[in-house]
């Protein structure tokens, strides 16, 4: 009993810097062994680990049962269980994360007069936890233990507890970041002579003014920020007519029924979509599927997806980056026309690629939208006034650090913060949706600040809805 509880005080000490959740648990074993102990409760306690790898969590657990009988004797014993769980959630709703855990583990019995000394397990399990705010959660599990060596362990643990989540810690801003000089481009099609409709170019030489003549006036436009600059282009490759240089064919795709083969008509798409992007290297994509409502709702999920990895082949094949592209399989949740009539399902059948950046990046445990993120967003709202049907889709994100559930709700705010700058300089509310993803789709490691720093951000995309 003395190296369990020396064992876990090492293992709270461990923990302490990281901790992120702490889970008091009752509950029950009940042996598949039958000549070896009663059915009984245990009592513990988890402590959880949060993490940025491919399990979401470590925990840290300790078990309890007093007075076990052994077997068919009147003699009783008391239990310590010591271990150590990876964990991996699978978000089913904004309340509901289903999890699955795997881990090893350490038996002590008090009694040793059986010849039985417990010894090192290992377990797996799953379970459930419905979350009722950003800090508290009903959690519940089912775990199956084996023993390594002798026998002893062959048991079926169910636990009920109670989780209590931290929020995000204050963590230390970097130093802003300082944007990336660039030579001027041969082609700037985002300097505007308010006068005219000619380019002005950004850096003007020094003029030879003859001494007769007047003093003329300078009009210059402040220049723009990295973020403004990604902004415009981006627009320029979503919306058909933004810009004239480019080849206005603006990644959508149909297929036929049940089938995610590319349409003839379609093989150009992607070799144009990348013949534009060649000028803005730092734009992403996103592939996203959709289906008709024929068939059932997890098939066409399936189908979708499948639709939208198809479309990124055909744009890797043409040369962009897949670190550039994402994909997003819909199902038939987002029609376009109704799926009353054939020509209607024939619309629905399609893969949209989207282009996206981010608008804004915010500070810590902040939803407040930064002086740089507004100038960006009134130029997003000066330039759709000649593009008063194209909509916008502002999508939060946030780092690693908290809940799953505070995470999501900081993104959403973000992404609220975002929609509110917009509707104030001038953008009907009906144009903005909005979405949260808590720390799911990080864009860079959130093992270091500056990492985190990219990653606490609000990314835009325009959708044109004639497509």
């Amino acid at each position: 009993m003395k190296k369990v509880l020396l064992s876990l005080a090492a293992c709270i000490a461990v923990a302490a810097a990281g901790v992120n959740e702490i889970t008091p648990v009752v509950g029950g074993v009940y042996p598949l062994e039958s000549n070896k102990f009663d059915k009984h409760p245990t009592y513990g306690i988890r402590i959880g680990l949060g993490l940025d790898k491919i399990i979401d969590q470590v925990e840290f657990g300790y078990d309890y049962s007093p007075d076990v009988e052994y077997g068919n004797t009147n003699e009783s014993m008391h239990i310590s269980r010591l271990y150590l769980n990876a964990i991996k959630d699978f978000k089913l709703t904004n309340n509901f994360v289903l999890y699955g855990i795997a881990g090893i583990g350490y038996e002590d019995i008090a009694n040793k007069e059986f010849d039985d000394n417990g010894g090192i397990f290992g377990q797996y399990g799953a379970g459930l936890k419905y979350y009722f705010n950003e800090n508290i959660a009903l959690r519940t599990e089912v775990r199956h233990a084996l023993k390594f060596k002798n026998e002893g362990i062959n048991n079926l643990f169910y636990t009920l507890g109670v989780t209590v989540s931290f929020g995000k810690k204050q963590e230390s801003v970097p130093a802003p970041v300082v944007a990336e000089q660039r030579p001027p481009a041969l082609i700037d099609i985002y300097i505007e002579d308010k006068e005219s409709d000619e380019i002005v170019i950004e850096e003007v030489a020094e003029a030879t003014i003859e001494p007769a003549a007047e003093p003329q006036p300078v009009i210059t436009e402040e220049k723009r920020s990295e973020i403004e600059e990604t902004v415009l282009k981006t627009m320029a490759l979503s919306i058909p007519g933004f810009d004239s240089n480019l080849s206005g064919i603006h990644g959508y795709y149909n297929f036929n029924f049940d089938n995610a083969n590319v349409l003839e008509k379609d093989r150009d798409v992607a070799d144009a979509i990348a013949k534009d992007l060649r000028q803005f290297k730092n734009i992403r994509l996103r592939a996203e599927g959709h289906t008709d409502n024929i068939g059932s709702k997890w098939y066409n999920l399936k189908l979708s997806q499948k639709r939208a990895n198809v479309v990124k082949n055909e744009l890797i094949k043409s040369g962009i980056a897949p670190k550039q592209i994402e994909t997003e399989g819909y199902g038939f949740d987002y029609p376009i026309a109704p799926n009353t009539t054939k020509e209607g399902r024939a619309a629905n059948r399609r893969v949209n690629v989207l282009f996206t950046t981010t608008v804004a990046y915010f500070d810590s445990n902040s939803a407040v939208l930064p002086e740089e993120g507004d100038k960006a967003v009134k130029l997003i709202a000066d330039k759709l006034e000649s593009f008063d049907t194209v909509k916008i889709r502002a999508e939060g994100h946030a780092d690693s650090t908290g809940s799953k559930w505070y995470n999501l709700k900081l993104s959403q705010n973000r992404a609220i913060a975002v929609k509110n700058k917009l509707v104030e300089y001038g953008i009907d509310a009906d144009r903005v949706e909005t979405k949260g993803f808590s720390d799911d789709k990080p864009l860079k490691t959130n093992i270091t600040e500056e990492g985190k720093a990219a990653n606490r951000r609000v990314d835009v995309l325009f959708i044109n809805p004639n497509r």
